[in-house]
């Protein structure tokens, strides 16, 4: 059993989590447990007192506990009442309701697997009522439940500690220098209190006073820090000496707390846990901090927009989704000779990251506790001297154990080499720690530079140490490409020259490149979109089995099938400029410079073909363009067309679509019985088989950003691109590349804004036998705009 009899001798004792995971399993052994040994020895019912706790991290571990819950078959429901501890009063986002957050964890699960509970046996308070008047109502129907059950108060109560010390929604900012507050919150009577903070999120509260958690036969806390320190303060806040390590018949590791008594009157500057460890036993959960090793997350280019914008959102959110190591520290650098409004960690919080993550949703809390994981460090990397404070800062920061350490280095690509010859020889961990290295597109210029950036990376560090980061690989559709091929074997086979007759991949974004011309400009669409982001889709959609899963594997299969690709010849090509491109002041200047109008290309279509089996003879259509009618990423296979005499007669190819954005989706266009008393035999209509996974998606999809920054802390390298891949991708594009930028070579097509682009590329598109079909079936042409 979990649950152990440590005698009227103890008031408390610690259960330590090894992780997350660990946490989840262990709150909920021990709450079942409680509930089955009730059901044994009682005929009553359980009452179960919950509180939603606060910030975005802890509530997410609270809804995970409680899903855990409901999926437990050895718990009698029937016998079983639930009540809320606390409410927010006046929220306007759901997530920030405690009696939905129930709903979407312990209640949904018990429906999924049909488990009657009744609405009747949850209690909550009803927030479409007045405030005070909530906490009346609330207050009178707590005290009828536990009436009609012959109660004091619930079997167990579940709440967090926060920071401040609060427990359920009982804040010590409120009833500080308030006597008659504090009264009611230690009454003899159990109350219902209106309740404020300006710490957390939704400042107004509607909460039970402490009388119910010391009504409660059991009381069940999770700490929020996973340290030493956290334990040592509630021992401190307790007055209580602290007691070694006690064994268990489960084994668990156990911390007990031995009983205290003073004859001190607890006063308002007292927090709520001392009041109830003053009377009742409580046991707290904890998750501990890893202590065997440290892990460091070093941003260079702390300060610069994909830093604000991509990077530190990204680690913020596996941070709330509590899948970052216990033990991390996450360290921000930057040149201050070019961020001069940033000098300390509080500057480069306050002016570059706060509002971005308060946009991916942080709260107070969350924020607060983000921060406390973060340093800021100024590197200037003509410097060596402020890459010797850093590695100092990060030998401290590690304190002795196995330090790990990740860089990301959100820094221009020419700065790449000088970055990593300073790691490597300035701030390089001792002892058995790893290295891993992010860095972002692009990868070069041409095959050329490429090779040279490669080897200057070669140069410091070893290719499993390199993580060249393309974002698009982590798309969820894009993880789906080989799931679908490769798990599904009939549907695998359909990938063949035998049945495709052509592949289609299109990008398409509404926007111009305003903001950021003068960068797009020495790239180009071709280099920006389709050496990297489209040429890896595709890898995927054209490659063969690989022997395993593993990385390595994988990767070797995608160069192989980067070999097969013909280079593009200018006559498979062509590319478009929007109109009004040349306005902007940047390409103003670039033209002037020159000599002649930018011919960078916002558009750009391309026909590629295999050397291979199994794609032999089909066309690969590749279109990408800035500025067009919509925003779309769509991979698209057309199965080779039925003879006209078949036996349904002519009839419109069917298409396998995989949506990348928006709506990520997977459908399957076929043919169907047209339905109907009067239809015939041979009469048969287009339809759609949707293979719309978003039905199924369980809570938040993760982004692309920590999809991969996630996989770098696992040292999972599947959907990072290797050095081969990317000079691969080059030797395609790079005889194309040199005739398109040739002074001598012509102009771009034109094309209007929030059009399909230059009707040139659709007549390329033509040209390949590609036909487009309206919803319904009727064919056409690459131009033909069906509604």
């Amino acid at each position: 059993s979990i649950l152990s009899n440590t005698g009227a001798a103890m008031s408390a004792e610690r259960l330590i989590a090894e992780s997350e995971e660990d946490l989840q399993v262990k709150a909920t052994e021990y709450i079942e447990a409680l509930i089955l040994r009730h059901h044994k020895t009682s005929p009553s019912n359980f009452i179960l007192g919950i509180s939603g706790t606060n910030g975005v991290q802890r509530r997410n571990r609270a809804r995970e506990v409680f899903s855990a819950l409901g999926q437990r078959t050895s718990i009698h429901w029937s016998r079983v009442r639930v009540i809320l501890l606390d409410e927010r009063y006046g929220f306007e986002d759901d997530d920030d309701c405690n009696r939905i957050l129930l709903q979407n964890s312990l209640f949904k699960e018990l429906q999924l697997r049909k488990v009657n509970f009744p609405k009747e046996h949850f209690l909550a308070p009803d927030s479409t009522k007045g405030w005070q008047e909530c906490a009346t109502d609330y207050e009178q129907r707590l005290l009828q439940l536990f009436s009609a059950e012959g109660a004091r108060g619930p079997t167990l109560v579940t709440s967090g500690l926060a920071r401040d010390g609060s427990l359920a929604s009982i804040f010590p900012e409120w009833y500080k220098n308030h006597a008659e507050r504090w009264e009611e919150v230690v009454s003899s009577q159990m109350r219902v209190l209106c309740t404020e903070t300006s710490l957390f999120e939704v400042p107004k509260r509607v909460s039970v006073n402490m009388r119910l958690l010391r009504n409660s036969e059991h009381v069940l806390v999770f700490l929020g820090q996973g340290t030493e320190d956290e334990w040592q303060r509630v021992l401190v806040t307790s007055h209580a000496p602290y007691s070694p390590s006690v064994a268990t018949e489960s084994g668990q590791n156990r911390r007990l707390l031995k009983k205290q008594t003073t004859a001190e009157s607890l006063r308002e500057e007292s927090l709520p846990i001392e009041y109830i460890m003053q009377h009742k036993y409580v046991c707290f959960l904890q998750v501990m901090k890893d202590v065997a090793s440290h892990l460091n997350i070093v941003v260079l280019g702390a300060g610069g927009d994909l830093a604000k914008k991509k990077t530190f959102p990204a680690i913020f959110q596996l941070h709330l989704s509590r899948v970052l190591p216990s033990n991390v520290s996450i360290v921000g650098c930057d040149d201050p000779n070019y961020h001069k409004d940033i000098q300390s960690t509080d500057q480069l919080f306050k002016c570059r990251l706060q509002a971005y993550l308060e946009q991916d949703g942080g709260r107070p809390s969350d924020l607060q506790d983000f921060k406390e994981k973060m340093k800021y460090v100024p590197v200037t990397l003509t410097d060596v001297k402020t890459m010797q404070e850093l590695q100092k800062q990060l030998k401290s920061n590690s304190r002795g154990l196995t330090d790990n350490r990740i860089f990301y280095l959100a820094l221009p690509p020419f700065l790449f080499g000088q970055a990593v010859k300073l790691i490597r020889e300035e701030c390089w961990p001792e002892g058995e720690g790893y290295v891993r290295v992010i860095v972002e597109k692009p990868f070069g210029h041409d095959l050329e530079s490429a090779s040279k950036l490669a080897g200057e990376l070669s140069s410091y560090l070893t290719e499993a140490q390199i993580y060249r980061i393309d974002h698009y690989l982590a798309k969820t559709m894009v993880l789906n490409i080989l799931t679908l091929r490769f798990a599904n074997r009939e549907l695998g086979k359909l990938f063949h020259a035998d049945n495709v007759d052509n592949v289609r991949i299109t990008f398409k974004e509404d926007f111009n490149v305003a903001g950021r011309a003068g960068y797009f400009d020495k790239y180009g669409i071709i280099r920006d979109v389709m050496q990297n982001h489209l040429l890896q889709l595709l890898t995927l959609v054209l490659m063969e089995a690989p022997a395993s899963l593993k990385p390595e594997d994988v990767r070797d299969e995608k160069v192989k099938v980067l070999k097969q690709f013909r280079t593009v010849k200018p006559e498979d090509c062509v590319v478009g400029q929007y109109e009004g491109y040349q306005d902007d002041e940047d390409i103003k200047e670039i033209s002037k410079k020159q000599g002649y109008n930018s011919k960078c290309p916002t558009y750009a279509v391309c026909v590629l073909y295999l050397d291979n089996e199994r794609w032999s003879n089909v066309p690969i259509i590749m279109k990408a363009g800035k500025g067009l009618e919509l925003r779309s990423t769509i991979v698209r296979l057309q199965f080779k067309k039925a003879p006209p005499q078949s036996l349904f007669g002519d009839q419109p190819q069917n298409e396998l679509v995989i949506r990348i954005q928006p709506d990520e989706a997977i459908y399957y266009r076929i043919l169907a019985k047209t339905p109907g008393l009067t239809s015939r035999t041979h009469e048969v209509q287009r339809t759609r088989l949707d293979l719309d996974l978003s039905r199924n998606e369980l809570g938040r999809n993760p982004l692309a950003y920590e999809k991969l920054i996630h996989d770098v802390i696992q040292g999972e390298s599947h959907n990072f691109v290797r050095r081969d891949e990317v000079e691969e991708g080059w030797r395609i594009f790079d005889p194309l590349l040199a005739s398109l930028e040739a002074p001598d070579a012509p102009d771009p097509f034109p094309y209007a804004q929030g059009s399909r682009g230059p009707p040139e590329g659709d007549k390329l598109i033509d040209k390949t036998g590609y036909t487009r079909y309206s919803h319904t079936g009727v064919s056409g042409k690459a131009s033909d705009s069906f509604q």
